[in-house]
């Protein structure tokens, strides 16, 4: 079921009339994947709050919440990339919060639904997320996503009526063999394991999906970030400045190891990295290691699998790197949606 586009545009406004969107949406601790076939968005799991509208209002990311939950913290935020430029160095993080996933996520949705391009009157989306740890948190986070909303996005002069219906909350990770099919034996068993940022967890899957084991695991991606900032040899090149990770975390995205425009930290990293795969990664290859012997495939998604030296490092140890770790879980998803959402609706 693709998204549609339904009833026709209001000539006075300029605005379109409704928008249905089938999405899977993944909060991470590190970026926000939103996965529909209308908009596709990978940023920042970060916010910041405004304490009045500012003069020129910026465009995506830009959120003026008007009406709906009166427990948000502010009517006014945001997310993103925007939140980073507005505030590199206090940027509310998520992978700072433990209770990030159930208490920003509905501020990270509207930060995707800005980078619409039209200007809809309502907008009605039907969605699936996930959780590191569902046990407690699942009747939460739906809570903290569901009902109708009407915000402004930024750049766009009508309000929007949101509303969301969340179709069913994942344990982070499992969607990923939706994404991945033709990489798995779907009638045997395989593995899964998620190199995140806050977290590693590896998931045992049986025959047809169905999830046998889980454990998530400390020392994701910001740990080694924490490491390098921490090396001497970095405080030393910093001359005073102040450490901002997300500099780190792009030095390395682009595998051009610069701190911005100072200095190079490709030594340092490589410096980081063993021991980091040491405490990090070690644990979890002895979880999965009983299964591993008989398992059809171990799949690795999440951005750490795409960390210079680890990929292929993991490859050479017989694991299968998904084709595209970041978006996997976030595609499986948005897959899960559309099953669920052509299910309800054919059964009337």
């Amino acid at each position: 079921m693709a998204d549609m586009e339904v009833n026709a545009q209001n000539a006075d406004s300029g605005q379109k009339g409704k928008l249905l969107l089938i999405a899977g949406m993944d909060v991470g601790n590190g970026y926000v994947k939103f996965s529909s076939d209308v908009v596709t968005e990978r940023f920042p799991s970060y916010l910041e709050y405004y304490n009045h509208r500012p003069s020129e209002t910026p465009r995506e990311g830009y959120v003026e919440y008007l009406e709906g939950k009166a427990d948000l913290p502010t009517q006014i935020w945001a997310s993103g990339w925007l939140a980073y430029e507005r505030n590199p160095v206090g940027t509310l993080r998520a992978t700072d919060d433990p209770q990030a996933k159930v208490k920003q996520p509905l501020q990270h949705l509207m930060g995707a639904l800005s980078y619409i391009e039209k200007n809809y009157a309502e907008i009605e989306v039907y969605l699936c997320v996930s959780l590191h740890q569902k046990e407690g948190l699942e009747e939460s986070l739906i809570a903290a996503l569901e009902g109708t909303h009407i915000v402004k996005f930024g750049g766009k002069i009508i309000p929007t009526k949101v509303t969301v219906k969340v179709l069913k909350v994942y344990e982070e990770g499992h969607c990923a063999i939706a994404a991945n099919a033709d990489k798995l034996n779907l009638q045997g068993h395989n593995i899964i394991i998620d190199l995140g940022n806050r977290t590693n967890i590896a998931t045992l899957i049986g025959s047809k999906g169905v999830m046998i084991e889980r454990n998530p695991l400390d020392f994701g991606v910001e740990y080694l970030i924490k490491n390098i900032s921490q090396n001497p040899k970095f405080t030393e090149r910093l001359n005073g400045e102040i450490t901002i990770p997300h500099l780190i975390r792009l030095g390395i995205e682009s595998r051009e190891f610069k701190y911005g425009k100072l200095f190079s930290f490709s030594d340092i990293y490589d410096a980081e990295l063993k021991p980091w795969i040491q405490k990090a990664l070690t644990p979890v290859f002895k979880f999965i290691q009983p299964w591993k012997i008989n398992a059809d495939a171990c799949l690795i998604i999440g951005g750490g699998a795409l960390l210079p030296k680890v990929k292929e490092a993991l490859e050479l140890k017989g694991f299968v790197v998904a084709d595209d770790p970041v978006w996997s879980n976030a595609i499986g998803l948005k897959k899960a949606a559309k099953h669920l959402y052509q299910t309800v609706n054919a059964n009337g």
